[in-house]
């Protein structure tokens, strides 16, 4: 058996991309299994799709922005991330919120009320 046959009729190689959106649009539920991650942008960009994720818990929590987050081990066997999968429920999609919460200008104010606030004490 090729095992490098057998993943490409399974996987898209899509290389670099400038439509990560459209890509996270068509998705059901973004999961990401990875090993050795700190705090992978790409798991922020999910969620500010709206999307449900299943992250490996080698990631920090802070990639947690939403509630849509499930954080698994990656000891628990590919059978348990399977079922996550299928048990993801896809909730409404409600971009709005994050983008108001994390946009460059929210995240300046909170920013700067912090550093005031450390200052004063």
């Amino acid at each position: 058996m090729n095992t490098k046959n057998e993943i490409q009729k399974n996987i898209l190689f899509l290389g670099n991309r400038n439509d990560v959106n459209r890509i996270y649009q068509a998705m059901d539920v973004f999961v990401l299994p990875s090993r050795y991650e700190g705090l992978p942008v790409v798991g922020v960009e999910a969620q500010a799709e709206g999307l449900p994720c299943i992250l490996s818990d080698k990631m920090t929590k802070e990639t947690k922005i939403t509630e849509n987050v499930v954080f698994m081990s990656l000891g628990d066997g590919l059978c348990s991330w399977a079922k996550a999968v299928a048990n993801t429920k896809s909730k409404k999609r409600n971009t709005q919120n994050v983008i108001e919460e994390f946009d460059i200008c929210s995240q300046t104010e909170k920013l700067s009320a912090f550093y005031s606030e450390l200052l004063n004490k």
